[in-house]
């Protein structure tokens, strides 16, 4: 369905691309320190002109202990805020 939906936005003229990147907490969330925002960071640049879709994104944090989750999470939601133009 995402599919879809980033076509039928592209036809429409909201995205440049079209292409849809997915990816889950897998795809955003390093094993060290430090790694986590630069991860992220490249998820959505290869997004940029299309859609990104985050599957499962309710599990990004599981706990309030989780430092990663919580730093791609506010990694995301800055750089979604700085391209939403083009995402």
């Amino acid at each position: 369905v995402a599919r879809i939906v980033a076509e039928l936005l592209q036809a429409l003229g909201y995205l440049k691309r079209g292409h849809l990147v997915e990816t889950d907490r897998a795809g955003l969330v390093a094993p060290y320190v430090g790694q986590t925002a630069i991860k992220t960071q490249e998820v959505v640049q290869s997004a940029i002109g299309g859609m990104l879709f985050v599957d499962e994104a309710y599990a990004l944090v599981k706990d309030v202990k989780d430092s990663f989750g919580r730093e791609a999470l506010d990694t995301l939601i800055k750089l979604v805020e700085d391209h939403r133009d083009q995402l």
